[in-house]
């Protein structure tokens, strides 16, 4: 169930980098391996904990372009999953 309170609160648009991700590059960032660890590390937590991992994702990884390619299809992946808004 989405929770808009906490939605406005983190500010999930923080990840969204790019208007369009061609899917080869998608493809390509998120078969990471280190990535894939992140990712399972973030199953059945909270929204909280998801948005903290994901910042400290990009900061670890210096804002490269993959790791920016990487959290924005998390996060569009949470959209449409009906997690956030």
């Amino acid at each position: 169930m989405l929770d808009s309170k906490i939605d406005e609160e983190l500010g999930w648009t923080k990840f969204q980098f790019y208007k369009w991700i061609p899917m080869e590059i998608r493809i390509q960032s998120v078969k990471d391996e280190n990535w894939q660890k992140i990712r399972e590390s973030m199953l059945k937590t909270t929204q909280e904990f998801k948005f903290e991992t994901l910042q400290n994702w990009l900061e670890k990884n210096k804002f490269s372009k993959k790791s920016k390619v990487q959290t924005q299809h998390y996060m569009q992946a949470l959209r449409r999953s009906g997690l956030i808004e």
